[in-house]
């Protein structure tokens, strides 16, 4: 006969004392190798915030600023800041064409084709050939001639100013220009926005009186303003109002002008209306 074995059960005791040893003896050592820091507050006054944003920057220099605007038409130019508008420099527009004559040689010919709103939509002909038009190669340049009008039903006059042996216009002390002969001994000063020095007319210069342009009207009047306003925000800056059928290479001799007197800054708009 076989004998039962009886299982015998016993609960298991888990024994905590080498974990109890161990933090006893990891605790004063974690404490030894901490280290403290102390905190404390400091009571300060900041500065206001000098960060302006673009917009803000921008609305500064609108307030602030000069503005200056060149206004353009087939009529004239006309010159506009905050507030004030120049009298309108009315022009008379001729475009200097030259061309080869006679046909297949290297002989040149050149022509003063006088502009108006009738004609201006076409190109003129060839007055030794015409049997054909002049091109648009051969347009060499438009120049733009003052007119002064003593009111918009006058049909005005070209201005005529004071050129040296070189061809540039000369002005006074203020920048306008000269629009009589200089005489010996009077003093000049050339039309420029970097070499404004003085000269005394000489016994034996000559100097010559012809239609002055509008491009050096403008100068001149831009050297006044770059005098008057030195430190306006927008000092360096110039808009462009055109009409749409303003001529191109017109438009970039005045860009031109504004960038040799103190002007690089250009921006461009159309003319509403």
């Amino acid at each position: 006969m076989k004998k039962s074995r009886k299982m015998i059960s016993a609960e298991a005791e888990l024994d905590l004392k080498p974990m109890m040893n161990l933090f006893s003896i990891l605790i004063p050592y974690l404490l030894m190798c901490a280290s403290f820091a102390s905190v404390k507050l400091i009571e300060i006054n900041l500065p206001e915030s000098r960060i302006v944003t673009t917009q803000q920057q921008q609305k500064d220099k609108d307030d602030d600023g000069l503005l200056l605007t060149i206004f353009i038409t087939d009529e004239g130019i006309t010159l506009g800041a905050r507030g004030a508008m120049l009298p309108t420099t009315f022009t008379k527009e001729v475009h200097k064409y030259v061309y080869n004559w006679p046909k297949g040689t290297d002989k040149k010919e050149s022509y003063y084709y006088f502009v108006t709103k009738q004609n201006k939509s076409q190109l003129p002909m060839c007055p030794k050939d015409p049997s054909r038009r002049l091109t648009l190669f051969e347009r060499e340049e438009i120049i733009l001639y003052a007119v002064r009008k003593e009111n918009e039903a006058d049909s005005g006059a070209v201005a005529m100013a004071a050129y040296d042996a070189n061809g540039g216009a000369v002005t006074n002390a203020a920048g306008r220009i000269i629009d009589a002969l200089p005489q010996p001994g009077d003093t000049i000063y050339p039309l420029s926005l970097e070499d404004r020095r003085l000269h005394i007319v000489k016994a034996d210069e000559k100097f010559k009186l012809q239609e002055l342009t509008v491009y050096d009207e403008l100068a001149s009047r831009l050297i006044r303003i770059k005098a008057q306003y030195p430190m306006v925000p927008d000092r360096d800056e110039i808009k462009l109002v055109a009409e749409d059928d303003v001529v191109y290479d017109k438009l970039v001799h005045i860009m031109d002008v504004c960038r040799i007197f103190g002007f690089p800054k250009i921006a461009l708009a159309k003319l509403a209306g």
